[in-house]
């Protein structure tokens, strides 16, 4: 038997709904429905609250509006509401802007198509295409624009409303440094920021989601913020964390079941998780070494000695591979040192033979990485390899991150090192993590690092080096 679902769910988190205050968010639902639109449950939530206002001044309770829902499910339709009813004002001028220019100018048609095929058609006086200077202009002067999302975006305007779509794609707070101030002689101009959740690069968007939750017990507030996401540890495949996370789940014209669970067998678990259950991946698990910590452990005059052992990787795409060398510790820190990072596998292949013998080193290799192809050819040039599975690259990981944070491994600032290190993530292996092969970085000398390092500190060869349990 299946557990019927409220038609309204309630947000994980939301501003409460104070009916002390009128709300102009019916204007809105009567908007929406003369345009031929029937707004979901969960919209005419956002509008009820958000368009709350003081009965004396008149003026709206909130100039911040933020809307955080999975994605699909009708974000577009309740954007295009809030903003036709703005236009519906003489004078009124509304900004738009989105990932980038050619995004935003992609959804901004899409909505001027949408209003152009309601009612609505014959308040409008034209549509402009031409590039850089878009706009739909209204019959009683109002207009909407797109503005390109950069510290610039707007400063010549003055703005009634600024919608910030896909809020999760903004990497710093520029766009709405460059925004606000154009509202500014505006006392009742708001601003609406949508999106599903980020990653550890939505700088914007991470700001807007820490502050909408810690103001929802604020009365005086001038933000609002309604957010639907599934619980932290919710199972991927658990129906109710989807509906938590998707307030259109199984009505007309909302989200499928269906769609859902042919997403889950194609998506990965982290984009999965973000973009259908709007769920924020620890940040801590994503970024990857802090740059201050990495720079701190420079050091020119500590060298490898005599004991050595030897890390070899390729990219997944086999167009650029590295191997590294890591001595014994000093004083508990072990030295760094790139040897070789090339394009040329096969001569790749035989510097690492040739450096394993002449240190008489152990070779260290991901039993599962891309490098793992060559075992054959070394093992027949008589180079003693180590192999680790899974579960050890993942303990070697965070062994090679936790040394870097306290200073206990040293590098001589070599470029290639350094901007592998600063171009790594991390991949969710269970409830731990990797370092993230793909994704456009070359971040081989940084994973030969890691495994040459675990070659040392699992090693009873090496004289101080830690016993590993």
């Amino acid at each position: 038997m299946t557990s019927r679902r409220p038609s309204d769910p309630a947000p994980r988190w939301g501003t409460p709904r104070r009916k002390s205050r009128p709300s102009r968010g019916g204007l809105i639902v009567d908007v929406a429905r003369l345009l031929g639109w029937n707004l979901f449950a969960w919209q005419r939530r956002v509008v009820t609250v958000a368009m709350e206002y003081d009965r004396i001044t008149r003026l709206p309770f909130y100039r911040t509006v933020g809307v955080s829902v999975a994605r699909q499910n009708g974000k577009t339709t309740l954007v295009c509401a809030r903003i036709a009813a703005q236009l519906i004002v003489p004078g009124s001028t509304v900004a738009y802007t989105a990932q980038d220019r050619g995004m935003a100018r992609f959804k901004w048609k899409e909505h001027c198509d949408r209003l152009s095929a309601t009612p609505f058609a014959e308040r409008i006086d034209r549509i402009e295409h031409s590039n850089g200077r878009e706009q739909l202009v209204m019959t009683n002067g109002s207009r909407y624009l797109i503005v390109t999302p950069n510290e610039r975006a707007g400063r010549s305007l003055t703005l009634d409303l600024v919608v910030v779509d896909e809020a999760h794609a903004q990497e710093h707070m520029g766009v709405v440094g460059a925004l606000s101030p154009t509202m500014a002689a505006r006392s009742h101009a708001q601003l609406w920021a949508l999106s599903n959740a980020g990653t550890f690069r939505s700088a914007l968007w991470r700001h807007y989601t820490d502050s909408g939750r810690a103001s929802l017990d604020d009365p005086r507030s001038p933000m609002c913020w309604l957010e639907w996401a599934a619980a932290d540890d919710a199972d991927l495949t658990d129906r109710e964390a989807w509906a938590a996370a998707n307030p259109s789940l199984g009505q007309k014209g909302g989200v499928t079941e269906a769609g859902l669970a042919a997403d889950l067998g194609v998506l990965d678990a982290e984009t999965f998780r973000r973009e259908h259950l709007n769920q924020w991946v620890d940040v801590s698990q994503l970024t990857g070494i802090d740059p201050l910590a990495w720079a701190a452990c420079r050091d020119d005059e500590l060298v490898i000695g005599e004991q050595v052992c030897v890390g070899l990787d390729f990219t997944p795409e086999r167009d650029r591979g590295c191997v590294v060398a890591v001595g014994e510790p000093v004083e508990d820190r072990t030295p760094v040192e790139v040897v070789e990072h090339t394009s040329d596998l096969e001569r790749l292949v035989t510097r690492a033979a040739e450096i394993a013998r002449r240190w008489d080193a152990t070779l260290v290799m991901d039993r599962g990485g891309p490098a793992a192809s060559a075992v054959p050819a070394l093992e027949r040039a008589g180079v003693r390899l180590r192999l680790i599975s899974l579960t050890d690259f993942v303990r070697a990981c965070g062994d090679f991150h936790d040394a870097a944070v306290h200073a206990r491994l040293t590098h001589r600032g070599d470029f290639r090192l350094t901007d592998a290190v600063a171009g790594a993530t991390k991949r969710r292996v269970g409830d731990a993590w990797a370092w993230k092969r793909r994704g456009g970085a070359d971040i081989t000398p940084l994973v030969a690092a890691t495994l040459a390092r675990w070659g040392v500190v699992g090693s009873d060869e090496f004289s101080g080096a830690p016993t590993i349990h």
